[in-house]
């Protein structure tokens, strides 16, 4: 677009956690200078219970960007507001709410969601949890149209990274970077109308759940390399765990050894080495490198284990 004409036009930019910041960071860095931000509402959480925002809006504030927090983005209220300032496109990252069609219809130039797989792999809230639990070779990023079917828009582009054995914050931080990246090479070109986008094959859909609480619970029964992948995809949140002596534990760095028939049960500490905690599953053994005694901070395993007398003792 000649003369930076794109830098002029009114972007609305949506999004609630860290994933989102860093392409919103972008869009400041390369001097847009209409930027509304679409965000949730503050919310009570914590110990405290206490009423915060959400990172996104914490961000834009701390950017003096103009916020706009409605409980429900299709309410009339949001939509009357946006024909009044006439925004022209749509970025959506991390959102976490459903936009409808009406509300889509108010950008004259269209929309864009950044989305944290490979798609048409792993739709839906988890994409990064589940690429990391079924043993992903690879995933990426994929910037698509927005429909009212979530994550079923066609594909404008997306690229791809190895992946390793990083954990759901390592990755999700990867992932936030390799977006905003992929959003400056391709933003120019959609605000001139010039970006083409391709349908999904439906044949390969898969699709990702909603995490709760429970789905971390530790099964020593599983095999170790499936609690590791677990392990990595729980952290930070909701943190795999599990219970020694009734106390509560959370793990948030692993390693999964080699299958073996060596002696002890499900869950029995086998060993403390330099490395950790090594623990028997039904099939293999996992070392415990990061854990998080009930009540306490994130530390070393060897760092519990000097202080306290854990061979022989089993997790459950």
């Amino acid at each position: 677009m000649a003369n930076n004409e794109h830098l002029n036009k009114h972007i609305v930019y949506a999004g609630s956690d860290i994933f989102s910041i860093p392409s919103l960071q972008r869009l400041l860095d390369l001097k847009y200078k209409k930027i509304t931000v679409l965000t949730k509402p503050p919310k009570r959480q914590g110990r405290g219970m206490k009423v915060k925002n959400n990172p996104l809006a914490q961000f834009s504030s701390y950017q003096n960007i103009e916020t706009l927090m409605p409980e429900d983005p299709n309410d009339s209220e949001l939509l009357e507001r946006l024909k009044m300032i006439k925004p022209e496109a749509l970025i959506t990252s991390a959102y976490g709410k459903v936009v409808s069609e009406e509300l889509l219809g108010t950008f004259s130039l269209g929309n864009v969601n950044i989305h944290p797989s490979l798609l048409p792999r792993w739709r839906g809230p988890s994409p990064i949890e589940s690429a990391i639990i079924k043993g992903d070779k690879e995933t990426g990023v994929t910037l698509i149209q927005m429909t009212e079917e979530l994550d079923a828009g066609p594909i404008y582009t997306q690229k791809s990274i190895p992946l390793g054995e990083e954990n759901t914050k390592r990755l999700s931080e990867k992932l936030s970077l390799l977006a905003a990246n992929m959003l400056e090479e391709f933003l120019p070109s959609f605000l001139e109308g010039a970006q083409e986008a391709k349908e999904q094959d439906e044949r390969l859909v898969t699709y990702s759940k909603i995490i709760k609480k429970e789905h971390a619970r530790v099964d020593w029964n599983e095999n170790a390399k499936t609690i590791d992948k677990k392990i990595k995809a729980y952290y930070p949140w909701p943190a795999a765990h599990t219970y020694l002596e009734n106390k509560y534990f959370r793990i948030w760095d692993s390693k999964a050894l080699a299958n073996n028939e060596e002696e002890g049960s499900p869950g029995e500490i086998v060993d403390i080495n330099k490395e950790g905690v090594v623990v028997k599953c039904n099939g293999g053994k996992i070392i415990l490198k990061g854990i998080q005694p009930e009540g306490k901070k994130e530390m070393l395993a060897t760092d519990f284990a000097r202080g306290n007398k854990l061979e022989g003792k089993s997790f459950s």
